[in-house]
């Protein structure tokens, strides 16, 4: 998948408007990322998250009654894995963009999509997630639903 990651505007110095785009590929982890939380599946889910991962919401707080909002580990996110999942017959993460610094299995991401439950367009709500990897596998997400 490819996006626009920043379109900018110039005001030339004869009024003339020049446009320049940069394009950038989107980091594999970003589409093994959203190809997790797309499949329901709590193991796949898991598997894309290092050991010591982080995962920050205010969703979290609330559905696991964590009072940080802060999931440690493996274990922890594949119960919020599957505690989200249970309840669900579908999960869509329609991106609008993302601005990434990736290379070798190492990054980060900001992923800002429309998150779309079982197919109701109308409910949707924008997310942004700020993903961090190491060695292909997720170390910290930090979620801010709007």
């Amino acid at each position: 998948m490819t996006f626009i990651a920043i379109t900018a505007y110039f005001q030339g110095v004869f009024g003339s408007r020049v446009t320049t785009e940069v394009i950038m590929t989107t980091p594999d982890m970003v589409t093994r990322w959203q190809a997790a939380w797309e499949s329901l599946d709590p193991a796949r889910i898991e598997a894309i998250y290092a050991s010591g991962a982080i995962h920050m919401s205010s969703v979290v707080a609330e559905r696991m009654k964590c009072s940080d909002g802060t999931l440690r580990g493996r274990a922890e996110i594949r119960a919020y894995a599957e505690a989200s999942t249970a309840r669900l017959k579908s999960f869509k993460a329609d991106i609008l963009s993302v601005i990434a610094d990736a290379k070798d299995g190492t990054g980060r991401a900001s992923v800002e999509y429309w998150r779309i439950l079982d197919g109701d367009e109308k409910r949707r709500a924008r997310v942004v997630e700020i993903l961090e990897w190491e060695n292909d596998r997720v170390t910290a997400c930090r979620v801010f639903h709007f």
